[in-house]
């Protein structure tokens, strides 16, 4: 074996200047009961591994906690990205693009959420478009 320098990476296989010095704090957690909840959409990120996904974070109302809601990128009147576009008014229309972070930010949503172990997590396919009553 030649005299090759081995880094240490992190899970990415990258290894950032700050990872070492990087200083978190402990916090008691957040929970967010079983239940219907509203909130806002805050950003809209893309990741490839371990597969290619569309993350829609929210920000919920009742306690100021940043959820991570995601679903495979795959755009078709089927997929559940599809179908959250289809809500969100967008119409499908074969061949043409759209910017999922453009139709979705700022937007304000309803949601599900449930208890998965330590953690809340939002209910597949409950991320709609919040409906008020304007009377």
């Amino acid at each position: 074996m030649n005299n090759m320098e081995i880094k240490p990476t992190n899970w990415l296989g990258t290894k950032k200047e700050d990872d070492e010095t990087k200083e978190l704090e402990w916090s008691g957690g957040s929970k967010i009961p079983d239940g219907k909840h509203a909130g806002v959409i805050t950003n809209v990120t893309y990741r490839e591994e371990p597969y290619e996904y569309t993350d829609i974070w929210v920000m919920v109302d009742s306690i100021s906690l940043e959820m991570k809601y995601g679903v495979p990128t795959n755009l078709s009147p089927q997929t559940k990205l599809g179908k959250l576009m289809i809500d969100f008014g967008q119409q499908f229309e074969l061949g043409k693009t759209i910017k999922p972070k453009e139709i979705l930010m700022g937007k304000k949503v309803e949601f599900m959420t449930i208890m998965k172990g330590d953690y809340s997590e939002i209910v597949e396919d409950s991320l709609k478009p919040l409906i008020t009553n304007s009377h």
